[in-house]
């Protein structure tokens, strides 16, 4: 089989957006942080290359720009009354630059043409390839290229968790691929099997769980879209408003560990955290403690090791690590009722953008649902959602997947 006949030459936003999908996932494995630099290469590059066409096509993404404008600006206002005001501030600013630079690599993508979409998906694709090969080569040499790279010794012992953001980023911009190799079926299958031995051999049970949840709602989204977009709106409107009463208290989750002694201890920490972060949230129930001051919340460095009696944990398991490893938690202990509201309108323009207005065919709107399954239960149990290199990671792995739906519509 051949690619979708259009246009035989690239356009210059295609070519970005492919090179994008190329180098993506080998970064991430490496050096993850890079993720974000990245976008603000691909932004630059796409403005310099075609900003007229940039503005056309990205007229339907107001609602998103100005509700992500809104919940920067809100960000930025919580300053007054952070705990830390000076980093709440800049926080919300890097907040709005992201959301901008993201936005532009969207614009850029919905305005490619059938062929071009074919080309960044096919180029996602060539980039999973190298990112898992990368991954496993790692996992079998025992981080050969970290040591290399940073000049250590093989007496050094390298934690793979290292690699969580690599995994991340695979089971996401595995999704378009899987748009773009559709007609190609075994290869598509492989393709994922590939992602899914390198995630499985990786220590991140979150992007396991999320590739396991996205194929799932890909599979029924293939016969029913709006079932799966309408679950994940109502599971995230509930989480947002039940999470902060529901989480189990610290007792109960000491009981737990002696009751599951198979859940890991990094399970029995997350669920002291949301408890820590669910009383912050009851001291500040309406507007919250500031933009990204999780990190400085009065009693956060509290080891529950030392100070919690029956856990069975190693010392350095504080209260709050930085962030509460839950959006939804982080949104409503950092900026109150008004910030979730805001984050939650976000998702939910975005869910019912893809359920309803997305379109044919329907594996494209799928393997959005997918993506979107798969972004969601990461930003449920893992990074920090402020984080420059998980905001960016969920942008360009966006944009990939808008490209390549433009091949499939």
């Amino acid at each position: 089989m051949t690619a979708p006949a259009a246009s035989a030459r690239a356009s210059t936003p295609a070519i970005i957006l492919a090179a994008t999908g190329i180098v993506t996932p080998p970064l991430a494995v490496l050096a993850p942080l890079g993720v974000a630099p990245l976008l603000t290469l691909v932004a630059v590059a796409l403005i310099g290359a075609a900003p007229r066409r940039l503005l056309a096509a990205g007229k339907p993404l107001l609602p998103l720009t100005t509700l992500w404008a809104a919940l920067a600006v809100w960000a930025m206002l919580s300053a007054i009354w952070s705990v830390l005001p000076g980093h709440s501030l800049f926080e919300g600013g890097r907040f709005l630059v992201i959301g901008g630079e993201g936005l532009i690599a969207l614009g850029a993508a919905r305005s490619l043409g059938a062929r071009d979409g074919w080309r960044v998906g096919a180029a996602a694709a060539i980039g999973i390839a190298l990112g898992t090969a990368l991954l496993l080569f790692e996992w079998a040499t025992d981080a050969a290229l970290v040591h290399w790279i940073h000049g250590w010794g093989q007496a050094v012992a390298v934690n793979f968790s290292r690699y969580d953001r690599g995994a991340t980023t695979l089971v996401l911009i595995l999704w378009p691929a899987v748009v773009a190799l559709r007609r190609w079926r075994l290869l598509q299958a492989a393709l994922a099997a590939l992602v899914a031995v390198s995630v499985y051999l990786m220590p991140s049970a979150a992007s396991l769980m999320a590739l396991v949840a996205g194929v799932v709602a890909f599979a029924v989204a293939l016969r029913f879209p709006r079932l799966i977009a309408a679950t994940l709106a109502a599971g995230v409107a509930a989480s947002a408003a039940l999470l902060p009463v529901v989480v189990p208290s610290y007792e109960t989750t000491v009981r737990l560990q002696h009751d599951a002694p198979w859940i890991k201890g990094s399970g029995i920490h997350r669920l002291l955290i949301w408890r820590f972060a669910a009383e912050r949230i009851a001291d500040r129930p309406l507007l919250g403690w500031g933009m990204d001051a999780s990190r400085d919340l009065p009693g956060g460095r509290r080891d529950f090791a030392a100070t919690l009696p029956g856990i069975e944990l190693s010392p350095g398991h504080d209260a709050m690590p930085l962030h509460p490893h839950d959006a939804l938690l982080q949104w409503r202990v950092e900026l109150g009722i008004p910030g979730t509201l805001l984050g939650l309108a976000i998702v939910l323009w975005g869910l019912y953008r893809v359920g309803w207005r997305f379109g044919p065919p329907r594996e494209a709107q799928a393997a959005a649902l997918g993506w979107a399954t798969t972004v969601l239960v990461i930003a449920l149990l893992s990074f920090g959602i402020w984080q420059a290199w998980w905001l960016s990671d969920i942008l360009l792995t966006a944009s990939l997947l808008a490209a390549s739906a433009a091949d499939a519509g």
